[in-house]
């Protein structure tokens, strides 16, 4: 039998590349049976608005519970508690805009269908000539009104995907 240099015979590597597969696309399902409806909507969005580099979403499930993102296009920040962005644009109820070197960031609240506040979105623009905060402010709150006819309440963005 032949030996691969970690002295495991091919076979047995082919075993266990097939296994890893299984386990894997079992991980990958499971991943995707587990996602909530806000997720799904951010990769939508983020799909049909190339002007926006990055796209979140945050939200306390329940009073009790503290705001966090609970959907992102980076998977890494899914779970971060809420910062001064988020804390200000729902406090304020109006857009918190910075503009950092080579991006703009823009977080505005979300809205319920009757008018409460449910999270934030918060979505980054590319610094690029002619790009100003009101500009950037005014793509944002067509692609919020977009989020809050997707959200009519709280407890949908927290929905699972069928």
């Amino acid at each position: 039998m032949a030996q691969n240099r970690r002295g495991r015979g091919t076979a047995g590597l082919a075993l266990s590349i097939w296994i890893a597969g299984i386990v894997g696309g079992q991980a990958a399902n499971q991943a995707e049976h587990d996602k909530i409806l806000a997720q799904k909507v951010v990769e939508e969005i983020k799909t049909a608005h190339t002007e926006i580099t990055g796209l979140e979403l945050a939200a306390a499930r329940s009073a009790s519970e503290g705001c966090k993102t609970i959907a992102a296009t980076e998977a890494n920040e899914v779970g971060q508690k809420c910062d001064e962005d988020e804390l200000t644009a729902m406090k304020t109820n109006k857009p918190f805009v910075e503009q950092e070197k080579d991006e703009f960031d823009v977080t505005l609240p979300i809205h319920d269908s009757a008018g409460t506040i449910i999270g934030t979105a918060g979505m980054d623009f590319k610094a690029e000539p002619g790009r100003t905060k009101e500009t950037v402010t005014r793509q944002a709150r067509q692609i919020a009104s977009e989020l809050e006819k997707r959200f009519p309440s709280r407890e949908k963005l927290f929905e699972p995907v069928k």
